[in-house]
C-alpha cells in the first residue's frame, strides 16, 4: 500500500473515534426492556452521535422515527465529505450510498408498472439533489430515465431503457439489472484502490451473502424455479453463477452438503435447522450477523486503509438498521426474546 496522505489519515482517525459512539448491542438490549416511549428510547441513547441526532427532534411514532433515521445516515456521510478526506475516499462513499438511490429508482418502477404506492428513502444522490419528489410521481420508466439523466446518473438508466413491455416480467429483469449494475460498478471502484484486494474479496462476501440468501429463501419455499444462474452476480467470492446453477433446485439441507467445503457450511447447518423448526424468515437472522462478522474481521484491521473506509459505511448502515428494529419493537411493545436475535451483531 502507498503512503497514505495526512487527510486519509486524520479521517480514519475520526472514523473510529465516531464508531466508539455508535449504538452498541446493551444500548440496544437496554431500549428494548426498559423504553415504553420513543422519547424513553432516545434517552437511553445519550452520549451516541445518531442519539443527540434523534434528540433534537420530538418524533413520537415510529414512522416518524423512520424518517429521521434515514435523514441522518445521509447527513452523517455528508459530514464526513465536508472533512474534504482523501479523494478516492469521497468516491467510495458516493459510489457504496448509491445502494439508496437503486432502491428508490426500483420503487419508483414499481410504482410505473404496478401502481403502488412509491416508497423513497431520504437518502443518496437523488435524495440530496432534490429530486426524490420528481422520482415519486413518475408513471413509466422513460419519466424514470428523465429524472435520471437530470440527476446526473444516467449510467443506472441502461436497464430501464432495455424494458420492452411494461410487465411484471420485465420488472423484475429491470430490478435484477439495477442491482447487479450497482455491485459491479462498486467493484470497479474499489478496484482501483489501495489495499483492492482485501476490498474486492469483502465486496465478494457481501455478494455472497446476498445470492446465498435469495438461494436458501428458494429452497425453503420448495419453489426452485424462483432461483437460476442469472440471480447470481460476477465478482462474488465463492458463489459464482455455476455455482448458483448446481444450487438451483436443491433442499436447504441439500445446499448446505453442497457447500460443505466452504466456510458458509456451519452457517448454513445451522439454517436448515431452524428452518425445519420455525421456517423460512430465519435465513437472513442467522445469516447477516455472522457475515457482517467476517467482514470486520477482514477489514477492520487495516486501520490506515480504505478499507476502514468500508468498514465503517457497512457499521453505519447496520447501526441504524438495529436502531429501526429497536424502536418498531418498543412502538409494538414486542416482547424483548421475539426482537434481539434480529438485531445484527459484530459491529
Amino acid at each position: 500500500m502507498r503512503l497514505v496522505s495526512n487527510r486519509f489519515a486524520f479521517l480514519v482517525a475520526v472514523l473510529k473515534a465516531r464508531e466508539a459512539k455508535g449504538v452498541g448491542h446493551e444500548m440496544l438490549e437496554e431500549i428494548l426492556l426498559r423504553a415504553a416511549t420513543m422519547a424513553e428510547a432516545v434517552d437511553f441513547m445519550k452520549g451516541t452521535d445518531l442519539g443527540e441526532f434523534l434528540s433534537e427532534y420530538g418524533a413520537a411514532r415510529f414512522d416518524e422515527m423512520d424518517e429521521l433515521l434515514w435523514k441522518y445516515l445521509d447527513r452523517y456521510f455528508d459530514r464526513i465529505r465536508k472533512l474534504r478526506p482523501d479523494p478516492g475516499a469521497t468516491r467510495l462513499i458516493d459510489r457504496y450510498l448509491h445502494k439508496y438511490d437503486v432502491a428508490n429508482i426500483i420503487s419508483a418502477l414499481r410504482t410505473a408498472v404496478l401502481q403502488r404506492p412509491a416508497h423513497m428513502i431520504p437518502a443518496g444522490t437523488l435524495f440530496d439533489q432534490g429530486l426524490l419528489n420528481d422520482l415519486s410521481r413518475v408513471q413509466s420508466p422513460g419519466e424514470i430515465v428523465s429524472v435520471l439523466v437530470t440527476g446526473g446518473m444516467a449510467e443506472y438508466a441502461e436497464p430501464i431503457r432495455r424494458m420492452t413491455d411494461i410487465d411484471r416480467r420485465t420488472l423484475r429483469q429491470a430490478e435484477r439489472g439495477l442491482d447487479q449494475l450497482y455491485l459491479q460498478m462498486l467493484r470497479k471502484t474499489l478496484e482501483g484502490m489501495d489495499d483492492h484486494e482485501i476490498l474486492l474479496r469483502a465486496h465478494g462476501i457481501l455478494i455472497d451473502c446476498l445470492i446465498l440468501g435469495r438461494v436458501l429463501r428458494a429452497a425453503a419455499s420448495e419453489l426452485p424455479g424462483r432461483i437460476d444462474g442469472g440471480d447470481a452476480v460476477s465478482g462474488g467470492h465463492l458463489l459464482t453463477p455455476d455455482l448458483v446453477r448446481e444450487l438451483a433446485g436443491l433442499k436447504v439441507q441439500e445446499v448446505a452438503a453442497r457447500l460443505e467445503d466452504t466456510p458458509y457450511h456451519a452457517m448454513v447447518q445451522e439454517t436448515a435447522r431452524q428452518v425445519e423448526q420455525q421456517g423460512a424468515y430465519v435465513i437472513d437472522r442467522i445469516m447477516e450477523s455472522e457475515l457482517i462478522m467476517r467482514v470486520r474481521e477482514l477489514l477492520s484491521p487495516r486501520s490506515l486503509s480504505p478499507c476502514a473506509v468500508l468498514w465503517h459505511l457497512i457499521f453505519k448502515e447496520h447501526e441504524v438498521r438495529n436502531v429501526r428494529v429497536a424502536l418498531k419493537a418498543v412502538e409494538d411493545r414486542l416482547p424483548p426474546a421475539e426482537v434481539k436475535d434480529y438485531l445484527v451483531v459484530g459491529l
